[in-house]
């Protein structure tokens, strides 16, 4: 694993693999022959753009050039700009990052519904599976454990008795004491640890997504015409378990998310392995793993090509 602090510059990620950029404090960032180049005062830093997955940039000072940007699409790499709060706010991908886009287009507006239906019944089922493994892992109560994997064997065609529902309630309670309530807008440390890490990830999801030629916003089992990123919402699924199972370890609700918590979680992110089609892989590249089987396995209408990771487990 390779970690660099230097200059409020950290760069995660293993040798000859993706890396993660996350910048804290910088005057401009560059291209200089397919490099990044990173600008402050009156020091430079170059990483080359075909080691890059993500570039976090949580400062409001830094400067983007176009030239940067332009190239930046060319290598698919995904950009996030985060806010004042240092949560990400902007996204910056290219919509046109695959040679064949208008023909994966093509195919993805003919996947059937039946495919559809059956493909968001795994995924669901999926993630419960992995919830429960998260649970098991931390020694939490047998009889939960038991209902959630009781729960994942009922999820129906395109869970539409919403199994997933039932057992998020549960599992949640479980995980984090039977006080708690899962709420995005709240600013408790669970919450806040979970925003932020499904956030990330979701915007790798995205980013593999458009790599590929899909419209994000085509999902199979969210729907939200106001929401570009549907497919990216169904896909992120069977990762979420893993952010689950980091803050249960990492945040408490009385502990403020600091910034140390958050470069923590993209570190993981980054580095972390998940046991995926019987290999351990690092989470980047099993993200590409499912999102290629799924891509098969839609066009050729058979869910069961979906490679997924075995449980949600990566400490």
């Amino acid at each position: 694993m390779g970690l660099f602090l230097y200059l409020n510059l950290i760069i995660w990620g293993e040798q000859m693999s993706w890396r993660v950029v996350y910048i804290e404090k910088s005057d401009y960032l560059k291209l200089y022959l397919d490099n990044l180049k990173v600008v402050r005062e009156e020091t430079e830093i170059l990483i080359p753009l075909s080691d890059i997955h993500t570039i976090i940039v949580d400062n409001q000072q830094t400067v983007v050039t176009a030239r940067l940007l332009n190239k930046l699409a060319e290598y698919h790499i995904l950009l996030i700009f985060c806010d004042e709060k240092h949560l990400p706010n902007i996204y910056a991908l290219s919509p046109h990052s695959h040679h064949q886009s208008s023909r994966v287009l093509e195919r993805q507006v003919q996947w059937n519904e039946q495919t559809k239906g059956t493909m968001w019944q795994k995924i669901i089922q999926i993630k419960i599976n992995n919830q429960a493994s998260v649970l098991e892992h931390l020694k939490k109560e047998p009889d939960s454990i038991q209902m959630l994997q009781y729960l994942s064997q009922e999820v129906g065609f395109s869970d539409e008795t919403n199994r997933e529902g039932h057992a998020a309630k549960l599992y949640f309670k479980t995980l984090f004491g039977s006080s708690f309530i899962r709420d995005r807008d709240s600013f408790d440390g669970i919450n806040s640890g979970l925003n932020y890490g499904y956030i990330v990830l979701r915007s790798t999801v995205a980013r593999t997504i458009v790599a590929y030629g899909l419209q994000p916003s085509f999902g199979i089992g969210h729907h939200n015409q106001y929401n570009a990123f549907n497919l990216a919402d169904d896909l992120i699924e069977p990762f979420r378990p893993i952010i689950d199972l980091w803050v249960s370890v990492m945040c408490n609700e009385d502990t403020y998310l600091d910034l140390k918590t958050k470069q923590k979680i993209v570190h993981l992110i980054s580095n972390n392995k998940i046991l995926i089609g019987n290999q351990k892989q690092t989470i980047l590249n099993a993200i590409e793993i499912l999102i290629q089987s799924f891509i098969k396995g839609m066009n050729e209408n058979n869910p069961d090509l979906l490679v997924y990771p075995a449980n949600g487990i990566s400490l």
